[in-house]
């Protein structure tokens, strides 16, 4: 009852505060000064003092990356001082990380191929690990800890109990990356931008800009929350007006420091953009003979975490493979998976069955019933080692735009790897589907949620000022590739 008291106070007061309004450091101009680019061969200008005459300019390279920036000094429009901005060593500039909750590949490569964010090179596709929520892709993005459980809440095993839930959430228990972060709001606020999310993004946005200025550290990790929030009301078209903002911020820190700043724009995970309800798993449980508790004691127990609204559920049980052929019989329900020994059993619609098993770095798949991951056609064209697997990352290229990517390593994690307390059986719902609070669903929308093993929920992006990163890549292998894109850590930590 506190936790409610805490948040409907704070959601009164941050909407106060948003209403009345502040000073806004992002002020950077939306409208394009066209004909003064055109007279300077430029590929856009800006009024960025706001005096009616631009004073910079875009230039970009014959594939039509932004690769220098230019400043008119005498007020005639014409471009004084030229800077390449390719020239510029990583080593000498500040790093700004913008780092965005829920956005998918393929919106974010709408919107560069129309020509927005070119200052960055390509965006490369990054698979997220599976279920595709926030705590675990974040861990895995920097290279850091493992989180608790997938989500606040979680069940442990050990103490056979469900624990955490809203109190750990604004906490912060299952975030243990948080630590990492230069910027990231407080977590009262997450809840606030599920409620007027495109404020709560501005807030976000400003703030971030401010810590930036005060060059404390030169590298600035800032965490986004709210763009979560916009996609969820607001769903694509929410979430390409937030990159419309971003690129205002990004473009005012490349005009305040002279270019003197490398920026990397990433997001943790992607999003269904798809409206969807709330599907009934208690009652589709309870009529099976299952009984929803919060421990196990009996053999018909079964725990079903519930948090957020997204588009997966994990339970645990002890009889894990009689609950997974239940649930898949659930309407919404699009695949079941369950570890038996150091296996991972994942079950289709139809009937569909097949065991993943690992050897090393690579993953072996064996359909007896169907081909629930859709699979047979794309591993017949793959090379197999003596044991059966295929190497993890031949499997990652070839599944890379595949209705479910990289599915094997990723079950497999989410079964054996991916937290401290891996669930017993995990869902992937349908698009149109979600599992979370109902609490939490009576007070939003849902226009786009994520949580699923499918494409649109588990493919997002990385791209960066600093140089091209690899075409495809998993969230785990950005650290690694930033490092040998630039020759620092990622992220330095210091």
């Amino acid at each position: 009852m506190r936790t409610l008291t805490r948040i409907t106070h704070a959601v009164a007061v941050g909407f106060a505060a948003l209403s009345a309004g502040c000073q806004k450091p992002v002020h950077f101009p939306a409208d394009l000064s066209k004909a003064a680019a055109e007279a300077s061969q430029a590929a856009a200008a800006y009024d960025a003092d706001h005096d009616g005459k631009a004073d910079f300019f875009l230039y970009a390279e014959p594939t039509g990356r932004v690769d220098r920036i230019a400043y008119d000094n005498d007020g005639d429009e014409k471009p004084d001082v030229l800077i390449n901005l390719d020239a510029i060593e990583f080593g000498r500039c500040r790093h700004l990380v913008i780092i965005l909750d829920g956005f998918g590949y393929d919106l974010l490569k709408e919107y560069y191929d129309a020509g927005g964010l070119r200052m960055c090179f390509p965006p490369s596709r990054v698979i997220a690990p599976y279920p595709t929520l926030t705590d675990p892709c974040m861990e895995d993005i920097l290279g850091y800890i493992p989180c608790r459980g997938f989500e606040a809440a979680c069940f442990d095993r050990k103490r056979n109990r469900t624990i955490g839930g809203k109190n750990d959430y604004l906490a912060g228990k299952n975030e243990p990356y948080n630590r990492l972060l230069q910027y990231r709001a407080k977590m009262i606020w997450d809840a606030i931008g599920y409620l007027y999310p495109e404020a709560v993004f501005g807030k976000e946005i400003n703030d971030a800009k401010r810590l930036f200025d005060r060059r404390a550290t030169q590298e600035v990790l800032a965490y986004f929350v709210s763009s979560a929030g916009v996609g969820t009301r607001s769903g694509a078209d929410g979430q390409r007006g937030c990159l419309r903002r971003i690129e205002r911020f990004v473009n005012q820190v490349l005009y305040e420091t002279r270019g003197q700043t490398k920026i990397t724009l990433l997001a943790d995970h992607g999003h269904s953009y798809q409206p969807a309800q709330r599907i009934e798993l208690e009652k589709h449980l309870k009529q099976a003979g299952w009984r929803l508790r919060d421990r196990l004691d009996k053999p018909q127990d079964v725990v079903y975490v519930r948090f957020g609204l997204v588009t997966y559920a994990s339970f645990a049980t002890r009889r894990s493979r009689k609950l997974a052929e239940d649930l898949i019989s659930c309407e919404g329900v699009e695949l079941a998976s369950y570890a038996d020994a150091d296996r991972v059993v994942v079950l289709g619609r139809n009937g569909g069955r097949a065991i993943i098993t690992r050897s090393g770095r690579g993953y072996s798949y064996q359909p007896t019933s169907g081909d629930p991951l859709e699979l047979r056609r794309i591993l017949a064209t793959l090379q197999h080692d003596e044991s059966g697997a295929i190497d993890a990352d031949a499997l990652l290229k070839a599944t890379a735009k595949h209705k479910y990517p990289a599915p094997l390593q990723r079950l497999w994690r989410a079964h054996f790897a991916l937290v401290e307390n891996c669930p017993d059986v995990i869902i992937s719902l349908e698009d149109r589907f979600y599992s979370g609070l109902k609490s939490f669903a009576g007070s939003v929308s849902i226009a786009s949620t994520h949580g699923g093993l499918n494409y649109r929920n588990s493919v997002t992006f990385i791209m960066t000022t600093a140089g091209p990163l690899p075409e495809v890549m998993r969230s785990a292998d950005i650290s690694k590739s930033m490092k040998q894109l630039t020759g620092e850590n990622f992220p330095m930590r210091k």
